[in-house]
């Protein structure tokens, strides 16, 4: 395997750039947001202590978004890197095969990274359109906030494509044990912590978003949609180890069902020839008895590289989601609740 620096990604390039580690970063890109929050509000033409809750719910959802992100970034990285580690030990393939894979698919690709921000950049533009507005602080702070959510919240959109390119490519070489499928759940844990991820990005923007806004169905389809794609992402970005499990157990009752016609036929043929014989065929009853125990075996082995407490998981974040939509409509307006 390659080493981790010949494959950093950008925001983790430019926090090297820094000498400091990554939390130090964040911790000190949150509070010079913070502290330009505040001083806007102490230069604004209205008393800071007449701001009102919309003032600060609305200058905080971005700054609070943003280090959502900053936080969980490592830590989707690291359950990256343990996932992908997890598969190596059954991947048919050289270190050499292996490192120039990882070459080619797992290095993020710097261009692609520069589009990703460029889009999460122009999208963010074309839907506030600030030149059509007045130029004052506070909308000048949202918008820069904005701008940087949306480029990180791309960065991720390309991220989880590009990892998910790259397991597919590794998929193709795994050799399996249907019978020990538990070495693949890292994989199923990382694409679990994703739409945790979008999850709890999800139910932080329901905290900061106004009442009024709430209670709109196009909000709330909005919402729905995402929680779906959310779920849809899931299961997408274990689909490629999903078909190598299914082609494993092709593979394996394929040549199950050819040893049961084999013993079948040699079986019946003894019958017919030898009824007298009866010890003569018994070790053939034997070996139907055990390939037939075998296919069931196959065809009763999981498809799908995850386990129950996984999927609970999912659903429980769901669920929390819609708990904190409902806790939020009946506690009133953050943050005056």
């Amino acid at each position: 395997m390659l080493n981790r620096g010949h494959r950093l990604t950008l925001p983790e390039l430019l926090v090297q750039k820094t000498h400091l580690n990554w939390y130090a970063v964040t911790t000190i890109f949150a509070l010079l947001l913070l502290a330009s929050l505040i001083l806007i509000a102490i230069a604004a033409d209205t008393p800071i202590s007449k701001l009102g809750g919309n003032f600060w719910r609305t200058g905080l959802q971005g700054p609070a978004i943003i280090i959502y992100i900053l936080i969980i970034f490592p830590v989707l990285t690291r359950m990256g890197d343990k996932a992908v580690e997890s598969i190596i030990p059954w991947v048919a393939m050289s270190q050499e095969e292996m490192a120039e894979l990882e070459i080619k698919y797992r290095v993020p690709s710097r261009k692609w990274e520069t589009i990703s921000l460029s889009i999460g950049i122009v999208f963010i533009l074309l839907l506030t359109q600030p030149w059509k507005g007045a130029i004052e602080p506070f909308y000048v702070f949202l918008l820069f906030t904005e701008i940087i959510m949306f480029s990180l919240l791309s960065l991720l959109i390309y991220y989880g494509f590009h990892n998910a390119r790259y397991m597919t490519q590794i998929n193709k070489k795994l050799k399996l044990d249907l019978f020990n499928l538990d070495s693949l759940v890292p994989i199923a844990r990382w694409s679990l912590s994703i739409s945790l991820a979008f999850l709890g990005g999800i139910a932080l923007s329901i905290i900061f978003q106004n009442i009024e806004n709430l209670k709109q169905w196009q909000v709330i389809l909005i919402y729905i949609i995402i929680i779906f794609s959310t779920v849809a992402m899931f299961f997408i970005s274990l689909w490629s180890t999903h078909i190598a499990i299914v082609n494993v157990k092709k593979q394996e009752l394929i040549m199950v069902q050819e040893k049961l016609t084999r013993a079948c036929r040699i079986m019946m043929q003894d019958v017919h020839e030898n009824s007298n014989a009866n010890n003569n065929y018994n070790y053939l009853f034997s070996e139907v008895a055990a390939w037939t125990l075998y296919e069931r075996r196959i065809r009763e082995t999981k498809e799908w590289p995850y386990n129950a407490g996984i999927i609970r998981q999912l659903i429980v974040s769901i669920m929390s989601s819609g708990f904190v939509y409902v806790i939020k409509l009946l506690w009133g307006n953050f943050p005056s609740i």
